[in-house]
C-alpha cells in the first residue's frame, strides 16, 4: 500500500557509457552496412532477400530487448510520472479509468485476464496498459497508433523496472484507489 506523504521511484537499468556509444554507432552503422549488402554482391540474387529479412529480425530483437533502458517511474500521491527529460509524461490518477497488464512482444501482444480469470502459466505480462478518461484530458494519437490498431488505450508502461508487471499493476491501482478515496483530492483541469 502507498504511503501517504511519498513518492516512489522505480528506475530501470542503463547502459553503461561504453555500451551506449557503441549502441550509437552500431544504429549509425546500420543503414551503410544494409546498402553494402544488397548492392555489393550483384552475382548472389540470394544474398539480398536473406539479408534484408535477417536485418529485419535482428533490428526487432534488438529493439525489444533495449526499449526503455533508464526510463523512470515515479508514483506519486496525484499521479504517475514516466520517463525523464523531454520525454517525461505526467498523468493524474483521477484521469485514468482502467489499468491492465498485457504481453508485449516484438511481433504479437496479448491482454493478460484479470486474477479470477485462468492465466497460461507460460505466459506473463510485461507491459501495464492505461486508459485515460477523454472527457477530461486530450488524447493524441500518431499515425502509427491508429495504422495498428492501439487505439483503446491511451499509454504503455513497459516494465523494465524488476518488479512483476502483476505487483506494479496491483501498486498502481491501489495508489489510484487511495488518491481518488483521499478527501484532499486536488481537482484542477489537465
Amino acid at each position: 500500500m502507498p504511503r501517504p506523504e511519498g513518492e516512489v521511484v522505480l528506475s530501470a537499468p542503463s547502459l553503461p557509457r561504453g555500451v551506449a556509444a557503441l549502441r550509437l554507432a552500431g544504429w549509425l552503422a546500420f543503414v551503410p552496412a544494409m546498402g553494402l549488402a544488397i548492392f555489393a554482391d550483384r552475382p548472389y540474387p540470394w544474398v539480398t532477400p536473406f539479408v534484408v529479412l535477417l536485418m529485419v529480425a535482428l533490428n526487432a530483437f534488438y529493439f525489444t530487448a533495449v526499449q526503455n533502458m533508464g526510463e523512470q517511474l515515479t508514483l506519486t500521491r496525484e499521479g504517475f510520472r514516466l520517463g525523464a527529460g523531454g520525454t517525461l509524461k505526467a498523468v493524474r490518477w483521477v484521469h485514468v479509468t482502467e489499468f491492465t497488464g498485457a504481453r508485449i512482444g516484438a511481433f504479437s501482444g496479448m491482454k493478460m485476464p484479470e486474477s479470477d480469470e485462468w492465466q497460461d502459466p507460460k505466459v506473463r505480462p510485461n507491459v501495464v496498459l492505461y486508459r485515460l478518461n477523454r472527457a477530461l484530458t486530450p488524447t493524441r494519437r500518431s499515425w502509427w497508433h491508429r495504422l495498428i490498431g492501439f487505439t483503446y488505450y491511451d499509454g504503455v508502461i513497459r516494465n523494465a523496472f524488476g518488479v512483476p508487471t502483476a505487483s506494479l499493476l496491483r501498486t498502481m491501482r491501489g495508489w489510484q484507489k487511495q488518491a481518488l478515496d483521499a478527501e484532499t483530492l486536488p481537482l484542477r483541469p489537465a
